[in-house]
């Protein structure tokens, strides 16, 4: 009975937690959407990382693992 109980303590706190990620996320966005420099900064760090490989691709002359 003990395990049990903590499984439903542990699947709360994952509730409450996505409940507050949702509260949050539309006013990450709206405040991107303000501020322009912030979205460029985000789409040339993805550049930089595709640049470099880390986007899951391997890079050329590399053959992708089996």
């Amino acid at each position: 009975e003990v395990r049990r109980r903590s499984d439903t303590a542990l699947v709360l706190t994952i509730n409450d937690a996505n409940q507050q990620s949702v509260g949050v996320t539309p006013m990450t966005r709206r405040a991107a959407s303000g501020k322009p420099k912030s979205l460029g900064s985000g789409g040339s760090m993805v550049a930089k990382l595709k640049l470099k490989g880390i986007d899951g691709r391997a890079p050329p002359g590399v053959e992708p693992a089996a």
